[in-house]
C-alpha cells in the first residue's frame, strides 16, 4: 500500500464520519421539529374544540332571545 493510497484512505474515512455526523445533527433537528409539529397540531384541535362550543354556546343564546323575543311580540 503507497502513501497515496494510504493519504486516500484516510481521506475518506475522514469524510464518511463527516457525512455520518451530519446525517445525526439532521436527524436530531428532524426529530425537534417532529415533536413541535406534534404539539401545533393538539394546539390547533384543541382550539378548534373551544371555537365549536363557543359556536354553539352563542347559537343556544341568540336562539333564546330570538324565541323569548317572538313570545313577547
Amino acid at each position: 500500500m503507497s502513501l497515496q493510497d494510504n493519504q486516500q484512505g484516510n481521506d475518506w474515512h475522514q469524510y464518511r464520519r463527516l457525512v455520518i455526523a451530519e446525517l445525526e445533527r439532521t436527524n436530531t433537528k428532524l426529530e425537534t421539529m417532529d415533536k413541535r409539529l406534534s404539539k401545533i397540531e393538539r394546539n390547533i384541535a384543541i382550539l378548534q374544540t373551544k371555537a365549536a362550543s363557543w359556536a354553539a354556546g352563542i347559537a343556544i343564546v341568540i336562539s333564546g332571545g330570538v324565541s323569548l323575543l317572538l313570545k313577547v311580540l
